[in-house]
């Protein structure tokens, strides 16, 4: 799996002492957030040069937030960024140096890409450029340690005369910058690295909770939300307040990922605007993708919401049967919703294309509810990522799957996962 970070203007979490690359001029104080999202108003570092000799010059460090778990980044690394060169005689090629830090310290876990230099100058009106990988040494990161990426030029012109080099950085568009396109103002710059899976951010896949005795440490209650004890459930009410099931974390990535939960129950009737939804996105900025059910019509919608809302959702005649299990995957640059009966076989419902911000690794999930007035019951949620180890399993004549329970409500036959007795609990 890819792992894309940003050239932000955010302020970098964390500056080491020494500037590691070799360089000429070293005198850019310029520093950033290496960021998982694409961050900030759009700037540049435009740095000037007068020497008749090759000259190195650093124009800027952005600098990663920690690691989250220990691993080895390895393979290649790619990057485009916005850059100019005020004549065309400057000769400017990008100059590059990329290291990990041992935690937040000035010590060197190890180095990524040694003092790389191009080999396609800068051009005279800005534009995109970079590479589309190189190959980088391994490093063992450990949980906490920080990448560190200097960026730069190297001046290949002999002539004393001053010419300047322009990197552009920040902006937040949602089409990330790409090669030879002329929106370095709008559109970020980035660096990828082939590898990293894990290492600064959490795939969805691992959110992973049973609340068999409330919730885990995944998650905190908002206005309101609480816990079912008879089954061991989340129940999220339907008010005004927006009551709901918060990850704690806003460190998740879905890419190559996926993400599902069981829905167990969903409020009842009312004429009022009242909905139960699961919401996966960034930062509350109003882009998201959501599942969202209708009590007042029985609607399931499905989501890609920018300003807070879809014009164009999918929508299916929700089914508590077909319908019991929502899921979140992202593969090979492909959304998709999809729904299950057991969590064994899945429904496509809606695909896309998937957009930028899916692949940040600063996500969030929320279990939510709303109306103008109380429903008449809670949405209940179970299971998230996880599938009960009391659903009975068949031979099929080649594998074993996973079969619900079902069992007859007095007017339709429904899923009902079993439960075992602990000693002091049924679970």
């Amino acid at each position: 799996m890819t792992t894309r970070f940003w050239l932000t203007s955010s302020a970098a979490p964390y500056t080491p002492a020494t500037k590691r690359g070799t360089w000429t001029d070293a005198t850019s104080t310029v520093t950033g957030l290496l960021g998982r999202q694409a961050a900030g108003n759009s700037a540049t570092s435009a740095v000037a040069e007068t020497s008749a000799a090759t000259t190195n010059v650093l124009q800027g460090r952005w600098v990663s937030a920690p690691a989250r778990a220990a691993g080895t980044l390895s393979g290649t690394v790619a990057w485009i960024t916005g850059r100019l060169q005020s004549n065309a005689a400057a000769a400017m090629v990008v100059r590059a140096h990329m290291y990990v830090t041992v935690g937040d310290s000035d010590t060197v876990r190890g180095t990524l890409l040694a003092n790389y230099t191009g080999g396609t100058a800068f051009p005279t009106s800005a534009s995109g450029g970079g590479t589309t990988g190189t190959a980088i040494t391994p490093v063992s990161v450990q949980a906490g340690d920080r990448i560190v990426v200097e960026m730069g030029y190297q001046a290949q012109n002999t002539v004393a005369t001053s010419y300047t080099g322009t990197l552009y950085y920040g902006a937040t568009a949602t089409t990330d910058l790409v090669s030879g396109s002329n929106q370095v103002t709008t559109n970020p710059g980035w660096v990828e690295f082939s590898g990293g899976d894990g290492l600064f951010s959490i795939p969805t896949a691992e959110i992973v909770d049973k609340f068999t005795t409330g919730i885990g440490s995944r998650f905190v209650y908002y206005s309101g939300t609480f816990w079912n004890a008879a089954w061991n459930r989340v129940a999220i009410p339907s008010t005004s307040d927006y009551p709901g099931l918060m990850a704690t974390d806003a460190g998740y990535e879905l890419a190559n990922s996926t993400h599902f939960f069981e829905v167990v129950n969903l409020p009842a009737g009312g004429t009022n605007t009242i909905f139960s939804a699961i919401v996966l996105g960034p930062k509350d900025n109003g882009t998201f993708v959501r599942f969202k059910y209708w009590a007042s019509n029985g609607n399931l919608t499905l989501e890609n919401c920018v300003g807070y809302e879809d014009a164009t959702p999918t929508t299916l005649a929700y089914n508590p049967v077909a319908h019991r299990w929502w899921r979140f995957r992202e593969a090979a640059g492909t959304l998709y919703w999809e729904t299950s009966t057991d969590a064994a076989t899945w429904t496509v419902q809606r695909s896309m294309a998937t957009p930028q911000w899916l692949r940040f690794g600063t996500l969030r999930t929320n279990f939510e509810g709303y109306s103008q007035s109380s429903s008449t019951s809670p949405a209940e949620v179970d299971n998230v990522n996880t599938i009960p180890s009391t659903i009975p399993r068949v031979w099929t004549g080649s594998a074993w799957v996973q079969k619900p329970t079902r069992v007859w409500t007095g007017s339709a036959w429904a899923a009902k996962p079993l439960k075992s007795w602990s000693g002091t609990a049924w679970f």
